[in-house]
């Protein structure tokens, strides 16, 4: 049985938003001050140690530094929010070094995507808590926002009362119906790579949020199979696909847009996709844990819950 949902504290004018690096490194430190400029143009002020440029090979520094910062940042109450610094590769790494009885009444606003797919599931099986998919400090769609763009993130961290309602353009429906839910999910590999561990996906009766990057059609068919034959997509209430960027393989080659189709198809719930978030240069940014309507006819996604409280 689900945890009770637990949503964050509302962001105001002027609160701390802390940067952590739980997984990779960044070389380049452009796109970081370009994000950070960003989020001090929107009224906030940023922390961060040094130490979230630390490198280990591929990682962001050694594993119990980035479990040390992630537990200090979430304990300290003068941060309000915390921000990922970028994917890669590394946060799964860190679940056995994390101390749930010291985090579990730290609820804030956290927000990330791609890798840090593994601490929402992390978070949400465990804690109950309500986060964000969305841009990262070191993400060009954070230090690049659109208008439309951050008036919805700031909506989402600061007002209550915000749920909206999309109609993109792009939005296609693969399969028509009309489905509510809880929102879980992410990038696509991570999901696939949570079978088995203390945060493995729960999908029964959620809006299952699914995008990638870089995977060949052929890999995207495998990794969806394989849940299908793990049990997380036979009651699944909808699912609503996202940005899978570079995925097409070779030319001549089924594409990833008729990959995702020929197998999720058969499922026969509302199925949405082109959703603009994931890692495209347009990452909208998502609650998951909060209620959902995803209508497939109609071509809209509905809050039907806050993100904040």
């Amino acid at each position: 049985m689900d945890l009770p949902i637990t949503r964050p504290p509302a962001l105001r004018a002027g609160d701390i938003i802390g940067i952590i690096a739980p997984a990779g490194t960044v070389e380049q430190r452009d796109s970081f001050q370009e994000g950070v400029a960003t989020l001090q143009r929107l009224g906030f002020r940023v922390r961060y140690d040094e130490r979230i440029f630390d490198t280990l090979g591929y990682l962001a520094g050694d594993d119990s530094a980035r479990a040390s910062e992630l537990t200090r940042y979430f304990e300290d109450p003068a941060i309000h929010a915390i921000l990922g610094l970028r994917g890669g590769y590394g946060s799964s790494r860190l679940i056995p070094l994390l101390d749930e009885r010291r985090l579990r009444h730290c609820c804030k606003l956290f927000m990330g995507y791609s890798d840090l797919t593994t601490l929402h599931l992390y978070f949400r099986r465990r804690f109950g808590w309500v986060t964000l998919h969305g841009p990262m400090a070191a993400s060009p769609p954070l230090g690049h926002i659109g208008a439309e763009v951050e008036s919805h993130l700031l909506s989402l961290w600061t007002d209550p009362e915000y749920l909206p309602k999309f109609d993109f353009p792009d939005l296609e429906s693969i399969y028509p119906g009309i489905a509510e839910g809880r929102l879980t999910g992410g990038c696509l590999s991570l999901i696939v790579a949570s079978l088995g561990t203390p945060y493995e996906i729960k999908t029964d009766g959620k809006i299952l949020f699914l995008e990638d990057l870089g995977e060949a059609p052929y890999r995207l068919d495998r990794m969806l199979t394989q849940l299908k034959l793990a049990d997380k997509l036979n009651r699944v209430s909808g699912i609503l696909l996202g940005s899978f960027e570079n995925c097409d393989g070779e030319k001549g080659d089924t594409s990833a847009a008729e990959t995702l189709a020929e197998v999720l198809r058969p499922l026969r719930v509302p199925i949405l996709s082109n959703f603009p978030a994931g890692h495209g240069s347009d990452n909208w940014p998502m609650a998951f844990g909060v209620r959902l309507r995803v209508d497939a006819d109609a071509g809209t996604v509905e809050f039907l819950e806050p993100a904040v409280r």
